[in-house]
């Protein structure tokens, strides 16, 4: 069935929505891989490409012999990148988990959550995410090396170890062999009431983030508070201080009196690191996000209109075409791909009928309506 993505709602005509968030300017070759036709054709790939990604669980390309060691003998350049949970190698390798299993393990939930409350899911898939860009990294790094050394190598990203080297904040107390503080304690996780989370009087959300003294500071006497300022020789808030708590109840009790977008503009002028909690509907339609071209209106060929995420990599020239093609049906390209490594339509399609590859996604189409039944 290819990629599960295709399969979570909501949908777009017959595309799941994220399914065409995540996948643009790709293309979709259906192969089997345990067919020795698709085997050949597969190596026929590789024999022209620069890089190779994986997702498997560590072993399954090497019982199919399409690991590394045997695809070097055949392209000596080609960086070949696997993706895994927790790596290729180690007491957890055949371990199987999902980004909320490495937030777990990692550490990351037992600093997120309110202060004697219970571990929070973040809305966003943080393992998964940063390890595709660790892999990206990775393999760009490893571009740039080849050009000097003219050969490729085995890159080996795991969730893990991608989530665990952003953990730097909470692992300094490890590091100063210190106590790390708790759920909602941290400095930079609800321990200060200057870097917190407050809620307004139309039940909505505000943030500060005013760590630097001179933003505290500025703060405090905005709002008529000049007794809470303690003199400090520190630029930046760095350790908790005596005030804290009645700072903490000051704020909470103040910002209740007012509705979030009156704060935005009491505070506007200030520039201190405050800002709105806004809806996932209203940051779509958020003036910087919206100047910095970071949603698109789309029209897809057969599936009507739908939005696309931007690309964040502003560059003079552009550094590419962000809307080149939309995402791909399930083997959508495969005939196009085998035609551009030789094969002709007689064979192809024989493929098909035999089942090496496929060229459309009519399964995917019966299994979503069986779902939706």
């Amino acid at each position: 069935v290819g990629d599960y993505e295709r399969q979570i709602g909501p949908f777009i005509g017959d595309f799941a929505s994220r399914f065409l968030i995540l996948n643009r300017n790709k293309k979709s070759l259906a192969l089997n891989l345990k067919n020795n036709s698709g085997r050949e054709a597969f190596l026929k790939l590789v024999s022209q490409a620069d890089v190779l990604i994986e997702g498997f669980r560590p072993g399954t390309m090497a019982k199919l012999k399409l690991d590394y060691e045997n695809l070097k003998k055949l392209n000596h350049r080609l960086i070949y990148c696997s993706i895994s949970s927790f790596g290729q190698d180690g007491p957890y390798k055949n371990v199987i988990a999902h980004d909320l299993n490495i937030l777990g393990i990692a550490g990351l939930l037992s600093i997120t959550g309110s202060k004697k409350g219970d571990p929070v899911i973040p809305g966003l898939q943080i393992a998964d995410t940063v390890a595709g860009m660790s892999a990206a990294i990775a393999i760009l790094l490893s571009l740039i090396e080849r050009s000097i050394s003219n050969r490729g190598r085995l890159i080996d990203i795991s969730m893990l170890d991608s989530l665990f080297s952003l953990m730097f904040d909470s692992f300094r107390y490890i590091s100063a062999k210190e106590n790390v503080p708790n759920m909602g304690e941290g400095r930079l996780w609800g321990g200060y009431p200057n870097y917190n989370i407050y809620k307004t009087s139309d039940e909505k959300y505000i943030t500060v983030a005013a760590l630097e003294t001179k933003f505290k500071n500025a703060l405090l006497k905005k709002l008529g508070r000049e007794d809470l300022i303690l003199d400090s020789d520190s630029l930046t808030s760095s350790n908790s201080s005596s005030k804290d708590k009645e700072i903490y109840d000051f704020l909470k009790a103040e910002f209740r009196k007012s509705t979030r977008d009156e704060l935005m503009e009491i505070f506007k002028e200030l520039n201190i690191c405050i800002g709105p909690v806004n809806k996932v509907n209203e940051a779509i339609n958020n003036s910087q996000l919206l100047y910095r071209n970071m949603i698109i209106k789309l029209l897809h060929p057969s599936d009507g209109e739908y939005f696309q995420i931007g690309s964040p990599f502003k560059s003079k020239p552009e550094l590419c075409d962000v809307l080149q093609a939309p995402a791909p049906k399930l083997g959508e390209h495969s005939r196009e791909i085998l035609k551009s490594i030789g094969y002709n339509d007689k064979e192809i399609n024989e493929f098909i009928k035999n089942k090496v590859i496929g060229e459309n996604d009519s399964k995917l189409k019966q299994k979503r309506s069986l779902d939706e039944k």
